[in-house]
Parts: structure tokens; sequence; C-alpha cells
């Protein structure tokens, strides 16, 4: 757990706010869950899929879209049991980085366990913490795959799954959602791979290759306040260990152990990948001593 928090509020306000999110899905407190966003705010769950945007100005005259967040409510939280099994948080900021397991019952005979790594990045909205972005990097085709894997009661959780997705959501609801399907999948979670492999390594013309740009860049460090350059951590003889590798969309997420010295820092790594060529666009670390 980080001790960076925002001047304004302190690691355990910032996480014991987070908190509020599974007690509001637990009680199916509706009310209480979309209460927790800030007007204007994005929740990619999971990322890769189309964001649900609320609170966007939509004309000239001011007027807003109405609130994705109670359609998403009922579609993915309503009719299920959900509950959070937390491994670590990190706070850095204004931004947790929570990873766990999420257990999803859907019937009594159709449960399901998603690994995720959860991004809430948070502002501050008339003196209060609210979400601006909610970003759940998990699989969907792996999840499917489990349900799937009950037998004849998926049929009827599947096809009540489908139906109120079309619901609440529409038919380019359906089409965004399924857009989880496709990303960079298991060649960008090598590249993920192939990042620890050559860093560890210090194969330092291997390593850049792997970037868009073929330099070596600034990663975004916020447990360390800020960017920190990639050619400077080299330097430090640090090794890193991935494990839990996840993709979704175009980014891959991984559970980091670096150890430096006597340093040692637990916590998520961000990879956002180039779609075609795979290639790294930018690298973040969310972890702390």
């Amino acid at each position: 757990m980080s001790s960076g928090a925002s001047p304004m509020f302190t690691t355990g306000e910032c996480i014991a706010f987070a908190e509020r999110s599974p007690r509001a899905v637990a009680n199916k407190d509706r009310r209480g869950w979309i209460d927790l966003f800030a007007q204007n705010s994005v929740v990619e769950d999971p990322v890769g899929s189309a964001p649900h945007i609320s609170g966007v100005p939509q004309d000239r005259g001011g007027a807003r879209t109405a609130s994705r967040l109670g359609a998403f409510y009922d579609t993915f939280i309503a009719p299920n049991e959900i509950q959070f099994h937390v491994d670590r948080d990190n706070v850095s900021g204004l931004q947790i980085m929570r990873d766990l397991t999420i257990q999803i019952d859907m019937s009594t005979q159709v449960t399901v366990y998603v690994p995720v790594h959860l991004l809430y990045e948070l502002c501050i909205q008339e003196g209060e913490l609210k979400i601006a972005r909610l970003a759940a990097h998990w699989e969907l085709l792996p999840m499917l795959k489990q349900q799937m894997a009950s037998g004849w009661p998926f049929l009827r959780v599947g096809l009540a799954s489908a139906l109120r997705l079309l619901r609440h959501l529409g038919w380019g609801g359906m089409l965004g959602f399924a857009r989880a399907l496709f990303g960079v999948g298991e060649a960008g979670k090598q590249q993920a791979i192939r990042f620890a492999e050559y860093f560890n390594a210090h194969k330092q013309a291997e390593l850049t290759a792997l970037f868009e740009l073929h330099a070596l860049p600034s990663v975004d460090a916020p447990g360390f306040g800020g960017r920190r350059p990639l050619q400077d951590m080299l330097k430090e003889d640090g090794v890193v260990v991935l494990s839990k590798v996840l993709a979704a969309g175009d980014v891959v997420s991984a559970t980091v152990h670096y150890q430096q010295g006597e340093r040692d820092y637990r916590g998520v790594a961000l990879f956002k990948l180039q779609r075609r060529s795979l290639q790294i666009d930018g690298v973040s670390f969310y972890w702390s001593a």
C-alpha cells in the first residue's frame, strides 16, 4: 500500500472511498453506486469495449447526455451477486490501482472468477472524492468460456444476459461490448513478457526495438512522483517479474514485482500497445515499496 495519496486525502481515505463501490454492489445500492461517479465520467469495463461516457455536452446549448451509469448497472450489476477479492491496493495521488479477483454468481449453477486489474482515477468535486474514470482490465473470452463450461445452465444465463444487454444498451451497446473480444491478445502479452526479459538481461537494443519510437522512453511511475527515464531504471540493476498477465483492448496489464537492491516494489504494470505492430506506446508502473 503506497503513501502517495493526494495532499487533501490520505491513502486510507482514498481506499475507503474505493471500497464504497464493491459495498454498494454487494448491497444492491443502485443510487449509492451511481453517486460515486463525477458528473463527467467514463467507465471502461472491460477495457477494449465501448466506454460508457456520462455528462458530456451534446449540443451548443450545453445540454448533456443522459447518464449511462444506470443502464450499465442494470445490465451488468443488478442481476448478479458480485464479490471483490482484493489482493493489493496501490494509491498514487488520486489514482487507485486494485489487483483483485471478482467472483460473479450469475445463478446458483453458474459462477465465474475473473482476474482483474482495476484502476480508479478520482477527482475532487465540490470537496468530495468522485470517480472520473474506472478502467477494468480483464479478459472477456476466458470469462465466457467459464460460463460455457457450466453446460446447460449457461444457455439460460447467457440468453438472459444478451436480452438484458440489448434492452438496456441497444444493438450499439451490444456491439460495443463485443469489441472487448478483439485486441492485442496473446501476442500482446508476449510483448510485455519480452519487456521484462530484455530489461532483466540488460539487452538495451532488443528492449528499444519493442517501442513504437525505437527509443527508450520515460515511463509513468505515479508511486515515484511522476515519470522516470527507462534508461535510468536499467542502470539500477533491478529485476522485473510479471505474473497474472492480461490483455484488454490495446493494453496489457500485469501484476509486477520489482526488486532493486534492498528495495522491493509490488503493484501493477500497464503496457499500451499499437494494435497492428504490437510495438509499445507507453508503460505505467503502479507500485510501492
